[in-house]
């Protein structure tokens, strides 16, 4: 159950990239009913993608503003600025986005335009309390547009991206086969690494290895509980596991090179 919102100290300016001057239009209680109407439209869409926004729990504004940029290409919601709460701790708001939504109001040329702003924790967007998931107005808060507001380009994600590179399983069952029965974990681990097949995506690099020996037999690992590489030689020879994902969440056995030395009836899946 997400934990009870609340609201983060903000220290970080709103970050802008503008091009065209566009105010909020009819910000009050004596907004026009056609303009009443296309504001809520306005912030039900900016709702709409708050809500959507969510890809796995993170701590991280950038991340959310990633998303947000990605769902709203081509889109009459825009991601306008983002900034991130100084000091927050997990479980709390740690961000917020801002967006600009435009409506076309009938008969009129021009669209209506209004800016709301959500906030985020590792849950997804924060629904204030005692409010309903569906409430338009608890996820898309009323903000000032700034001038000059416009769609922004997204932070860029520095992150090295961890692999288990194209090829490494036949390295690793080469170098197992002929590993000399002396041979130690280290010596093992150093023959994968030297011969470990370079990733060719952008920011990608492999795994740290790991081997252990126990008694003569090896067991080798890389990777973690989403993209895993189990190995180990014994007497029956050099085999690769096939392990269910849910074994190697932390918590359970993980992806070390001692769960490929256990037992194989510990291997399957507890369900």
């Amino acid at each position: 159950m997400r934990p009870p919102a609340r609201r983060a100290t903000r220290g970080l300016a709103v970050a802008v990239i503008g091009t065209a001057v566009l105010g909020l239009i009819g910000c009050g209680d004596g907004r026009p009913s056609a303009d009443a109407a296309s504001h809520a439209a306005a912030r039900s869409a900016v709702a709409d993608v708050s809500r959507g926004l969510y890809r796995g729990g993170t701590d991280l504004i950038d991340d959310y503003a990633r998303w947000a940029d990605a769902d709203t290409r081509g889109a009459s919601v825009e991601l306008i600025g983002y900034e991130a709460f100084p000091g927050a701790e997990h479980g709390e708001p740690f961000g917020a986005l801002q967006f600009r939504a435009s409506v076309q109001r009938p008969q009129q040329g021009e669209p209506y335009v209004a800016c709301f702003e959500s906030e985020f924790d590792f849950w997804g967007v924060v629904i204030g309390d005692g409010s309903g998931w569906d409430d338009d107005e608890a996820v898309a808060r009323d903000i000032e547009c700034p001038p000059g507001a416009s769609r922004i380009p997204p932070p860029v994600d520095t992150r090295t991206v961890h692999v288990v590179p194209e090829g490494a399983e036949a390295v690793v069952v080469e170098v197992l086969t002929n590993a000399p029965v002396s041979a130690s974990a280290d010596a093992i681990t150093a023959e994968i690494v030297e011969r470990m097949p370079q990733p060719t995506g952008e920011r990608e690099a492999p795994f740290e290895p790991e081997t252990l020996v126990v008694d003569g037999e090896i067991g080798f690992a890389m990777g973690d509980a989403d993209d895993c590489l189990l190995v180990k030689r014994d007497a029956a020879g050099v085999q690769v596991l096939s392990v269910p994902g849910v074994l190697l969440q932390p918590g359970e056995l993980g992806c070390g090179p001692d769960t490929a030395l256990r037992p194989v009836d510990q291997l399957r899946s507890p369900h």
